[in-house]
């Protein structure tokens, strides 16, 4: 296993080829090694839709039957085949993309992401915030690609997604998080405990900006799709596309940055290339929207970091246990204070688990 290399893996069935393929090639320009994509029974095959990346071995298409939940098959299947063969695992749909933010510049080396994803390399995993990008009054699709048609950000959601050490990850609990071995666990950015698929919304190095909408088009292709991992109540409508026409939106630029990198591999491939010039200087280069911002996460922070140096010190599990104790108490107290309960009962049900008090 070559040190800090990373997979991004990913499920997909009748998408754009256009979008497929400015999905990999932009990740594969942000430092990804490799992209693993599973077939849902696309009538295009993406095999023949990346046939010149998956010929020079950067990309692998995998076929997964028409079943149910084939996401947490197909996730499943991923963990298995790379664990040991790359230090991370990125699980993203094709209408997300990782978008690095503050402190890193864009260039050709693709260190970027092997720079980010650093600080986090003794945890089990690390959990990013989609920032829910808007349709931008799109009724039909635009020409060009999905970076440069949507910069409407309509503001920071509670849910994540996963970027996973394989060897450390058991299995996928759901699309948005993991089950762990050997009492490892996954943290948000700020180094901060999340079992569940929910945490308190931060994004001030790395978010992966969801494009949930696009156009009224788009949108109705996503609903004939269905939804690869199926949930209770997890219809579309168009209903829910014109609500989120009406929800407020900031303009956010933080992914035209980064709109390039992905530029070569495509050159290499023969294919084109959404492209569209960078904000003029002093213009917004992409300030999270930060919402979900309390006072309290500072206490809970210092209180994780003092359990993390007694840890580190060597100090008798029966002393940090109370620490740990009133950690997640108030953990739980601050989700449900905040309305985020599905989170609250996932961290009350880790905590169990920890300590085997079913």
């Amino acid at each position: 296993m070559t040190l800090r290399t990373a997979c991004l893996c990913g499920i997909a069935r009748d998408e754009a080829a256009a979008d497929v393929r400015e999905w990999v090639c932009y990740h594969l320009g942000l430092g990804f090694s490799h992209v693993a994509l599973y077939d849902n029974g696309s009538r295009e095959p993406l095999r023949e839709v990346l046939a010149p990346l998956v010929a020079r071995g950067v990309v692998s298409v995998t076929d997964i039957p028409l079943r149910d939940a084939p996401q947490l098959s197909a996730y499943f299947h991923a963990l298995r085949l790379w664990r040991g063969r790359v230090f991370w695992l990125a699980f993203l749909d094709i209408d997300e993309f990782l978008v690095p933010l503050a402190g890193i510049v864009p260039d050709a080396s693709g260190q970027a992401l092997s720079r980010l994803l650093r600080p986090y390399e003794r945890f089990g995993g690390v959990v990013l915030h989609w920032m829910m990008m808007g349709s931008g009054g799109h009724l039909r699709r635009p020409p060009g690609g999905t970076l440069a048609n949507y910069d409407e950000a309509l503001g920071l959601d509670s849910h994540v997604k996963s970027i996973v050490r394989p060897e450390l990850a058991a299995r996928p609990l759901s699309p948005h998080h993991f089950a762990y071995r050997e009492g490892a666990f996954a943290v948000n950015e700020d180094g901060f405990p999340v079992p569940g698929p929910c945490s308190y919304p931060t994004a001030r190095h790395l978010r992966i900006n969801h494009y949930y909408y696009k156009s009224q088009q788009d949108f109705e292709a996503k609903i004939a799709r269905g939804l690869a991992t199926p949930v209770p109540g997890g219809f579309r409508t168009l209903d829910i596309f014109y609500a989120g026409s009406r929800l407020p939106a900031a303009r956010d630029t933080a992914a035209l940055r980064w709109l390039e990198v992905g530029a070569a591999w495509a050159a290499q491939a023969g294919w084109d290339y959404p492209s569209q010039s960078l904000p003029e200087e002093g213009a917004s280069a992409g300030s999270p929207i930060r919402l979900g911002h309390c006072p309290e996460m500072q206490a809970l922070r210092q209180l994780w970091q003092q359990i993390d140096e007694l840890c580190r010190r060597g100090v008798p599990e029966e002393t940090v246990f109370p620490l740990r104790q009133r950690l997640w108490q108030q953990l739980c107290r601050l989700y449900v204070a905040r309305g985020v309960r599905e989170a609250a009962g996932a961290a009350s049900a880790y905590w169990r688990e920890l300590t085997g008090k079913g």
